[in-house]
């Protein structure tokens, strides 16, 4: 008899791979060398990526703003731009594929060069893949048993988006905005015919001065928006994940000295960053062997990650901060600034675990009236309760973290508290495993016995049963068809040779 594999070939949108690279961004603030540096902040804006053979080449702009004291104990701040441009290897990157890139700074830093101060950030870039991909699977042939079972192809559809925020708001008088800080996060995701809907907050923190005061005070706004990303494989109900990142911002202020108050007008651009997810169920083959001939195959492993549940949550957090400077009762707190929050979540069966720090910097002034400042770190970590999550699962959370506050209640150490917004994706994970080819080998003798009796082991299915046997499973139930699969390995399996007529 012949043997002779038929195969079938289906093309989606596959991940390519994912690949992490870290690089330096720079820019020189001419004349500030004799300023003492109370705190820097950096936020990279993504411009555009290029995938080429075993490299992806990536760029965008990244503001710094710098807080300082001045010789005669005032105050100032500064922001200053820089274009960068860089690459990571990743050696399955070919042209055909496309990149998506989400950029985040993962510290700054400050020297001095001359009268200048040298201002750098280190930038990192998570990079996924995307490309189409063919799979050809054995869907059967002459000679060839196939164990057909359904297979999950998951297809990722990128897609961006831009919206235009306004907000306007009355706060106390202020007679110079010094820094401000924009963090958007996203509360809500969902699919509709051809587009992503998302909604959220940014979460606008203003340093200024009051008028006549050098003292730095902080004002806090949360500010909702509504969007509309454009996708065109987006289809209503379908699994979505989308992220938000401030491109533009203005903020203008103009004040009314007879009510002592301050009008503030804020404009922002946001880029949102959205994936739409399509799944297909596909039978293929995941095993097969060639009834009496030795089988070889080859296999191919297919990977999904699906979005599965999303949900909202608060949460307060409060404790001892860790501080980078020291502090005594003699220090008066005054502001809050570039307040961040770093978070990371674990799944168990009815919960999910979200453990991370919330990192601000508190400007102070010691006894002698010298602004100076310190680095507040409070780290968290707490269970939040979802009947839909299992253990196993993979989960995305974002983090916005609101009213940051401390406070000295001893001597040298600060006590810090704030309200986190958090937001959770969780994801099912599946490997599968398809055939793509088979070939067959050797004859494999045949028992001469007329009737031979196997016994399998226990837990072994109808599937393993027929491999080992090297029959068709409907053959081995049609000739044992009282058994129940899987066995307990009691049971005995009766064989019977085929009977071969000569004429």
């Amino acid at each position: 008899m012949s043997v002779s594999g038929k195969y079938e070939k289906i093309t989606y949108i596959a991940s390519g791979g994912k690949v992490s690279a870290q690089s330096i961004v720079e820019c020189r603030l001419n004349d500030w060398a004799e300023y003492n540096v109370l705190a820097v902040s950096a936020r990279a804006v993504f411009g555009g990526a290029e995938v080429q053979s075993g490299e992806i080449r990536y760029g965008g702009r990244v503001y710094f703003t710098v807080l300082a004291a001045t010789p005669e104990g005032g105050v100032v701040s500064g922001e200053r731009g820089a274009e960068f441009t860089h690459r990571a290897e990743c050696e399955s990157a070919a042209p055909a594929q496309t990149a998506d890139v989400c950029l985040g700074v993962e510290k700054t830093e400050v020297r001095r060069d001359g009268r200048a101060l040298i201002l750098s950030a280190i930038l990192t870039a998570e990079i996924e893949l995307f490309a189409p991909a063919d799979i050809s699977y054995l869907s059967g042939g002459e000679g060839v048993v196939c164990d057909f079972r359904p297979v999950r192809l998951l297809q990722a559809f990128a897609c961006r988006g831009e919206a235009e925020i306004e907000e306007e708001f009355d706060t106390d008088y202020v007679g110079d905005v010094l820094a401000h800080s924009e963090t958007p996060f996203i509360n809500r995701v969902t699919a509709s015919a051809g587009a992503l809907e998302v909604s959220g907050e940014i979460n606008l923190g203003i340093l200024a001065k009051r008028e006549g005061e050098s003292d730095a005070v902080s004002y806090e706004r949360l500010i909702p928006f509504r969007a509309e990303i454009p996708c065109d494989d987006a289809v209503t109900g379908a699994g979505c994940t989308a992220e938000a990142t401030v491109r533009e911002v203005n903020i203008s202020a103009s004040c009314d000295e007879d009510k002592n108050r301050c009008r503030i007008c804020a404009r922002f651009t946001l880029e949102l960053r959205g994936r739409a997810y399509r799944a297909e169920s596909v039978h293929m083959s995941c095993d097969a062997f060639c009834p009496g001939y030795e089988s070889s195959l080859e296999r191919t492993e297919i990977h999904s990650s699906e979005p599965v549940a999303a949900f909202a949550a608060t949460e307060r957090i409060s404790g001892t901060a860790a501080i980078s400077e020291s502090i005594d009762f003699a220090c008066s707190l005054q502001a809050v600034a570039f307040g961040t929050c770093r978070i990371a979540a674990s799944v168990s069966d009815g919960e999910v675990t979200a453990e991370g720090v919330v990192s601000a910097c508190i400007l102070m002034k010691d006894g002698d009236g010298t602004p100076k400042s310190t680095e507040l770190s409070l780290p968290f970590s707490f269970p939040v309760r979802c009947d839909r999550a299992k253990k196993g699962q993979a989960a995305r959370v974002s983090a916005l973290a609101c009213g940051i506050s401390a406070r000295q209640k001893k001597e040298g150490e600060l006590e810090a508290e704030c309200a986190l917004k958090l937001y959770f994706t969780l994801f099912e994970q599946e490997t599968a495993s398809a055939v793509t080819r088979i070939e067959a080998g050797g004859e494999v003798p045949e028992c001469d016995a007329a009737v031979s009796v196997y016994i399998p082991c226990a837990g072994d299915g109808l599937w393993d049963i027929a491999k080992k046997l090297g029959r068709a499973p409907e053959e081995v139930r049609r000739t044992n068809a009282e058994l129940e699969y899987p066995l307990n390995g009691s049971e005995r399996i009766v064989i019977y040779r085929r009977k071969q007529i000569e004429l």
